[in-house]
């Protein structure tokens, strides 16, 4: 048995190279690479941290179901607003050695859902330089009535305003914030 192997394999390499047997061959076609598309980054939604609105750009927030319209509709900031709180209470503390403070009115509408959603001034921040200050404890002038903490049910709305102390003369996003995260920011500028 042994030696009809050997015989068999000596046979098939000798058709192999007399050229009987041609060994199979297959071929690929050479895969060229297609071009693929640079995916385009899509844009932060308007609103966001990285895309702010504007003041006096509506700005659409949704928590819980409930969606919000905010806006702000003023700013001011600087040593006229020190004196004016100043004015106002002269135990109104001066803003910290490179800080100033900037007051902003704001208007929530509860537009669209179901329940009722409180609304406070810490529901807002400001964020310069990366860092997130809630508002400050002052009175303001009587002309600038306070952002009350009010419980807003659909199709109602409210107003106020709100004071921050904040780094001077820096870019500031105000951002209103629900169980402690932005859910949309506005640029009020420096």
């Amino acid at each position: 048995m042994r030696t009809t192997i050997v015989l068999l394999v000596l046979y098939m390499l000798v058709m192999l190279f007399s050229g009987c047997i041609e060994p199979e061959v297959t071929t690929k076609p050479i895969a060229t690479p297609t071009p693929t598309a640079t995916p385009t980054a899509t844009p932060s939604p308007r609103g966001s941290y990285q895309n702010p609105a504007d003041v006096f750009e509506t700005v659409m927030a949704t928590q819980n179901g409930e969606i919000l319209e905010i806006t702000v509709l003023s700013v001011e900031r600087g040593e006229t607003v020190w004196q004016e709180l100043y004015a106002a209470n002269p135990f109104n503390e001066e803003p910290k050695q490179g800080f100033e403070y900037l007051l902003i009115k704001v208007r929530i509408a509860h537009t669209s859902g179901e329940s009722p959603t409180i609304i406070t001034s810490f529901s807002f921040k400001a964020y310069a330089e990366d860092v997130g200050y809630g508002p400050a404890l002052v009175v303001l002038p009587k002309d600038r009535p306070d952002l009350e903490s009010v419980e807003l049910m659909p199709g109602g709305q409210t107003k106020g305003w709100i004071c921050f102390e904040v780094p001077k003369n820096k870019p500031v996003l105000i951002a209103y914030e629900y169980l402690l995260e932005p859910v949309c920011c506005i640029d009020v500028g420096s």
